[in-house]
């Protein structure tokens, strides 16, 4: 059994939506949600079937190009590890549940939002398993695509075309940089398979210079200050899919690909800028959480939220310890988790209301028990109350930086008030007090709405009450890239 299985069962679900006909779309909704599904439970089967002693498993390698058009660069080799196994798993969780949540709410060219739903999912899996340098880079370039048009084409409001070409340039523009390091790698290797890399050790006099590329196109996916100015208008303009798609998923792939390229390759300048990037990173993780506290757009609130959280995980990445990285892992995935089910939460009050001002939102427990109990359990998790995974991130993280400075234990451990503080000011703001006079709507959650969001804090409270399905699971793969 290998990861291609996965990618075809992906395929097989694109084929078939894209073969049906458009004028019946609740039909195609319901094709598109049982291929989901399908491609979940086949998902759970690599998870049993996953093994803690070893690194990577489920390969696949194919030379077809190269055999067949003497294309050198045209190997193909996957494979998975405890870095990518539940970064797949998140994509493949987020597809059914941005589906859910959008149910009602996409009116047109439904057809053509399913197959980039699926052509994302498609590419997702493919990028987190390639262990080819330069497809992992053609992969990374092409998840612009899909998201480009979910949030240009279904976006809410009028400036959703800017939004998508800020989205779309920021990061095209950060990549060329990284092209460049790969070709220049290329030239003085010779190889673009990544086990190869593992193995090799760069001049010095190399690495400080193309380290840059990457840590400029990764810098600007996860976003990092101060690179990160698409990450706010893109989240407001994006439909409710295309931000729990950004916030979920898409910020992920910076720090996978940080931890996945940056500490086995270019391990001695890593350490070189780790000042400057530990720096950066607690610079953006006080200013997302100033601006979010200035902000009354509550989606524009959860995108400034976000940069505040990636900057623990870009933090936790450039600690000289393997426990570092292992906390930005949890990390990414509870934020993945808690974002995306905000960013839902918010869509179902814009879906009542057709407002996401916070100052007209004031006492919706009193109307909506079922909605400010969901919402409840992810703000707890977002201010990192024990037992969440969030909590257990921040943990680890702050025994590893006791490693390298008590002064930045003290701010990491400062920082966490400031998540707090917000986190609970924005759930007093809407949920508690006299009821708004705009809220005219008794209307709790919906089927659809509630399902979404059920699996979301279903696969939290797991996360959450035994995180050792990722501690044990990954700790050998990055202990393993650090110690290179």
């Amino acid at each position: 059994m290998n990861i291609i299985i996965l990618i075809l069962l992906s395929v097989f679900s694109l084929i078939n939506i894209s073969l049906y006909p458009s004028n019946k779309p609740d039909t195609l909704k319901k094709i598109s949600l049982s291929w989901s599904f399908i491609i979940l439970s086949t998902f759970g089967l690599y998870i049993i079937m996953f093994e803690q002693n070893q690194i990577f498993q489920f390969m696949f390698y194919s030379n077809w190009l190269n055999k067949n058009f003497n294309f050198n660069w045209g190997h193909i080799l996957m494979g998975v590890d405890g870095l990518s196994l539940f970064l797949i798993g998140l994509s493949i969780i987020l597809i059914p549940t941005s589906l859910l949540i959008t149910w009602n709410s996409i009116k047109y060219l439904i057809k053509e939002y399913l197959i980039c739903l699926h052509i994302t999912l498609i590419l997702l899996i493919a990028f987190f398993s390639i262990l080819e340098i330069m497809l992992f880079y053609i992969l990374f370039e092409v998840l612009l695509i899909p998201i480009f048009l979910i949030i240009g084409v279904w976006g809410s409001r009028e400036e959703k075309i800017t939004a998508s070409f800020y989205f779309f340039f920021y990061t095209l523009t950060g990549s060329f940089l990284m092209l460049i390091s790969i070709f220049k790698l290329y030239s003085i290797i010779g190889v673009n398979n990544y086990l190869f890399f593992l193995h090799l050790e760069i001049p010095l006099v190399y690495q400080k210079w193309l380290i840059i590329g990457f840590l400029i196109a990764l810098g600007v996916k996860i976003p990092m200050v101060p690179v990160h100015l698409w990450l706010p208008k893109a989240h407001v303009e994006a439909p409710v899919s295309g931000s729990v798609l950004l916030a979920g998923i898409l910020l992920k792939l910076g720090g996978y690909g940080l931890i996945r390229l940056i500490k086995p390759i270019f391990n001695i300048s890593g350490y070189y800028y780790s000042p400057i990037i530990i720096t950066l990173s607690l610079i953006a993780v006080f200013y997302g959480a100033f601006c979010t506290f200035r902000q009354n757009d509550v989606k524009r609130l959860i995108a400034y939220s976000s940069i505040s959280h990636m900057g623990l995980v870009t933090l936790g990445i450039f600690l000289p310890t393997s426990e570092g990285s292992l906390s930005a892992l949890c990390m990414m995935i509870a934020h993945g988790i808690v974002s995306s089910g905000l960013f839902m939460s918010i869509a179902i009050l814009y879906d009542r209301y057709h407002t996401r001002a916070l100052r007209y939102f004031k006492g919706l427990s009193r109307i909506m028990p079922l909605y400010s109990i969901i919402v409840f359990i992810f703000i707890l998790s977002n201010m990192a109350f024990p037992p969440s995974l969030n909590f257990v991130s921040e943990f680890i993280l702050g025994l590893s930086t006791i490693l390298v400075s008590k002064w930045l234990t003290h701010i990491v451990i400062f920082s966490s008030l400031f998540s707090i503080c917000y986190s609970l000011f924005y759930y007093n703001r809407i949920f508690f007090g006299k009821l708004s006079n705009y809220l005219n709507s008794i209307r709790d959650v919906k089927k659809q709405e509630f399902n979404s969001m059920i699996i979301l804090i279903i696969l939290l409270i797991i996360v959450s009450i035994n995180p050792s399905v990722i501690l044990n699971n990954a700790y050998l793969l990055i202990y393993y890239l650090c110690s290179l």
